[in-house]
């Protein structure tokens, strides 16, 4: 059965662990109750995340939508 589409791009991390550390991650969920741990004691919303990645990627861009977003026409 064929895996769903993740919602964004996935990087290979390396993570040293002992084989007992990696058995014990294993059984708490593995990558996916990781993520769910990082998403639920992240200290900032999504939204600023999503916003430093844009800034990151493409600078000028992000910095140019953001003014615009600020700005208001007559």
């Amino acid at each position: 059965m064929p895996r769903p589409k993740p919602p964004e791009p996935l990087l290979g991390r390396q993570v040293r662990m002992s084989d007992r550390q990696w058995m014990i991650f294993n059984q708490l969920g593995g990558a996916e109750w990781l993520r769910g741990l990082l998403e639920k004691k992240a200290p900032m919303p999504k939204k600023y995340y999503d916003r430093e990645l844009e800034r990151l990627q493409n600078p000028a861009d992000a910095i140019f939508l953001q003014r615009r977003k600020g700005e208001v026409n007559d």
